[in-house]
This record gives C-alpha cells, structure tokens and sequence, in this order.
C-alpha cells in the first residue's frame, strides 16, 4: 500500500467521523460541499457535480457524496491590497471554518483569483489548496475552454487537499496533477498519469 493511499484513508476516517480501525467497514464516505460565488451560478455548480461525482468514481475509485451550497458573495475584505483580484488564500481561509470532520470545502468562482509565487506577491491562479484546511477553491477566469477543463481544475485542486498529495513527480503534461508552473493550460489532461496512479491506489 502506498504512502498516498494511506493518507487517503487517514483522511476519509478522520472526515466521516468513522471510529472503526478498518477502512472495509467505513460507511460514512466525506461529503463534497460545492460553494459557488457571486455570479457562478446554482446551475453552473449542480451541473458540475454532476461531472464531478462521474470523474471522481472513475479517477479515485471512492464514491463521493456532493452537496451544492447556497451562493455567497465574496466580500471586499477578501480581496487584495489593489482590490484588483480575489487573494485565494484568504478565500480558502473563510471556507476552512466549515470543512473538516466529514466536509471538503471547494469554492468556485469566475472571478480573478491571486496568490503569491515566482517572487511576486500577487499572481493570477487558476486555484488553491491549503495543506490542513479540507479546503481549497478554483477559479476559471483564465481558463480558455472553461466548460471542457474546469472539473480538471477542480480534480486537481481537489486531490491536493483531500489526498495530501503533491504535483506530478514526472512532470507528464498529460497528467492532471502536473504542476501548471503560471500557464492556464489543461487542455491535454483527462486522467493520472501511471506513475500517480501508483501513488494514489493500491
């Protein structure tokens, strides 16, 4: 059993609330909470789900529970110091209070979302997750084909954030969790490359 793996059913453990000490016997799969802002909209994120709980079957073998949110709007103070662009970490931050336990918490916005890297304080992200939070949050405003790749986003983001895994140990473009080093591209990647999968199952 891989490293991964076991991180992955430490984690399903600790968000069921499951007390039994083999995973065979865990009932309580975690739930899956879509929180869209603003003006991404109810039937934008139900649709998602949609997809969503498709893929994750196919990709991790778990079948996961989804639950879309009320819509919230992102307040001001979630913003940068230009007020400019939406800071992702602070998104993520106001999401954690109601992750943990058996909720993942993944926001979805269309809006302009930022963190800091390469040096800068402020560079535009097509998402962010936070080790620790059960959550993170995705953005498609510099998505080309945001129908075709944004549950790729997501999967990516997502399997961060549940899975304690990082980027890609090859670098294989075909694989969604390549590290997208700043370019908005996802075009190519429909799945795990071998060498993730082997991380991330049996």
């Amino acid at each position: 059993m891989s490293r991964t793996l076991l991180y992955v059913l430490l984690i399903l453990f600790t968000l069921c609330g499951c007390k039994k000490t083999e995973h065979a016997n865990c009932t309580c799969p975690p739930t899956i909470c879509l929180q869209p802002y603003d003006n991404y909209t109810q039937q934008e994120a139900k649709q998602l789900s949609k997809v969503l709980e498709k893929k994750f079957l196919e990709l991790y073998g778990v079948e996961f529970e989804f639950e879309v949110l009320p819509n919230k709007k992102l307040s001001a103070d979630l913003m940068n110091d230009a007020k400019t662009r939406y800071r992702a970490d602070k998104i993520i931050n106001s999401l954690k209070k109601d992750a943990g336990d058996h909720r993942i918490m993944i926001g979805l916005t269309h809006k302009d979302v930022s963190y800091p890297y390469k040096g800068k304080p402020d560079w535009g992200v097509l998402g962010l997750s936070i080790h620790g939070t059960y959550a993170c949050v995705v953005s498609d405003y510099r998505l080309k084909n945001k129908k075709r790749d944004y549950w790729k986003v997501v999967t990516h983001e997502f399997t961060h954030t549940a899975c304690n895994y990082s980027h890609c140990p090859e670098d294989n473009s075909n694989c969604i969790m390549q590290d997208a080093k700043g370019h908005a591209d996802f075009s190519n990647k429909e799945n795990f490359c071998e060498t993730c999968k082997k991380e991330i199952y049996i």
